[in-house]
């Protein structure tokens, strides 16, 4: 670009999944842990579903800076975005103001996330609140392996209940509460993928977590979770090393998941497993 010539900034939408595919997944796995939500989303999208509620990308002189991916009503997720000045983010503000009627939260890189959504409630007249403050953390080789007090196995279709139960707790806990009725079909889901999975101890089941969005290299742990009565006790460590071990050997390089900021034990847990800091990323709301 000349000296003196200002960066444009355009926003391209789409409106068919594989072409966004094909535009956006070299850009997404450049940074594979961090952007482990839209690549996680699209991995598991394909023609025959209903079509996202939003696809877009941000490009600045033709190359591609941050994509956008919405799927729920809650939020737009934005992927880890390359460096871009005060002046390019109120641009794409502006942008993303005169393009969407409603913008309902967004998730993505902290202060990128903040500075975004500062404008956007500016020039909307809204407020914009957080609602979770989060950190990515990416795993290549685990430190603290699980210990032989128990077992790893995948959970079963007889313990569905048990599952919906602590999925609506661990929502709850999180600050994103849903409905029995939904614990009940995530549990549901995670059960007859064969992605959830639970430490035994004992011939009890006593922690759980899920293996999900599985990108290239990276897959992600979630729903990690263990029941009030039987905390403190090294459950979730151990289930959360065991399956990220399984996940290594099964041909990941790499594993990632969020944590809540609030939360300094699992932070700590996590560290000493082998997790490494990635990324702060934030969840925001308008209203």
């Amino acid at each position: 670009m000349a000296k003196g010539m200002r960066a444009l900034i355009k926003l391209k939408m789409y409106n068919d999944l594989s072409l966004f595919k094909k535009d956006v997944m070299s850009f997404l796995q450049q940074n594979e842990a961090e952007n482990n939500l839209p690549l996680g989303v699209l991995h598991t999208l394909s023609e025959i579903d209903e079509l996202p509620i939003l696809m877009a990308a941000v490009m600045k002189d033709n190359d591609i800076v941050l994509t956008l991916l919405q799927t729920q009503p809650r939020q737009i997720i934005l992927s880890k975005a390359v460096s871009l000045t005060t002046k390019d983010i109120r641009e794409i503000g502006d942008k993303l103001n005169d393009t969407f009627q409603e913008i309902p939260g967004l998730i993505g890189e902290k202060n990128f996330t903040l500075e975004l959504a500062g404008h956007l409630a500016k020039i909307r007249g809204e407020q914009a609140r957080v609602q979770m403050d989060q950190r990515i953390y990416k795993l290549e080789q685990v430190r603290r392996k699980a210990t032989a007090k128990g077992k790893l196995r995948k959970i079963e279709e007889k313990e569905n209940h048990k599952i919906t139960e602590w999925v609506y707790e661990f929502c709850k806990e999180i600050n994103l509460p849903i409905s029995h009725e939904e614990a009940d079909k995530k549990a549901k889901v995670m059960i007859d993928k064969g992605s959830a999975m639970g430490w035994e101890v004992n011939g009890e089941l006593v922690s759980m977590a899920n293996a999900t969005r599985p990108a290239k290299t990276n897959i992600t742990i979630n729903y990690v979770y263990t029941p009030m009565n039987e905390r403190k006790k090294g459950y979730a460590s151990d289930c959360v090393s065991a399956l990220t071990q399984l996940m290594l050997d099964n041909g990941y390089k790499t594993t990632s998941l969020y944590t809540d900021l609030r939360n300094p034990t699992s932070n700590k847990i996590y560290m000493e497993i082998g997790y490494e800091a990635v990324m702060d990323s934030i969840v925001i709301v308008f209203n």
